[in-house]
């Protein structure tokens, strides 16, 4: 008994592994950035902490795409940057100026998916390998997760 349960633990955890996985590194770092960097009276968001989330982000964005991160480093994918300069002007666009009320509001972070996407789409072209699909994976455990409900449905 103790052996499915860890087992089913262990499914459920793969399962959010892999669908957690699918959310974009630029916006993951700013919805981190949103809910955990303090914010001034003003509502500016305090650049230090800021600073760490926005490093991060780009850590994942250059592990998630090595092929395209070792080209760019070497000036051989200028799509990455074409997509930063994206980001920026998005972000000049839409930002009020108060971080807290961009990160309530949401118009920003729309900015930070659209970055993710065209990141994307430029390691792509710069010989990056499309990864497939997490839900692939997600469709590979939940049978197993499924079989272990069963399993311990009928012994109780």
């Amino acid at each position: 008994m103790a052996k499915l349960n860890l087992l089913v633990i262990c499914g459920i955890f793969l399962l959010f592994l892999s669908l957690s996985s699918a959310a974009g590194c630029s916006a993951k770092s700013y919805a981190d950035a949103c809910a955990n960097c303090p914010v001034d009276a003003s509502g500016k968001m305090d650049a230090s902490c800021y600073s760490g989330y926005k490093s991060s982000g780009i850590t994942c964005v250059s592990t998630s795409y090595p092929i395209a991160s070792g080209k760019y480093a070497a000036g051989q994918c200028p799509g990455i940057d074409a997509c930063a300069q994206e980001l920026q002007t998005c972000q000049n666009q839409y930002s009020s100026g108060n971080d807290s009320a961009d990160c309530q509001e949401g118009s920003v972070a729309i900015c930070y998916g659209a970055a993710d996407e065209c990141v994307k789409q430029a390691a792509v072209k710069c010989g990056e390998v499309e990864k497939q699909c997490p839900g692939s994976s997600a469709a590979l455990i939940i049978p197993f997760l499924l079989m272990g409900f069963a399993a311990l449905y009928k012994r109780r």
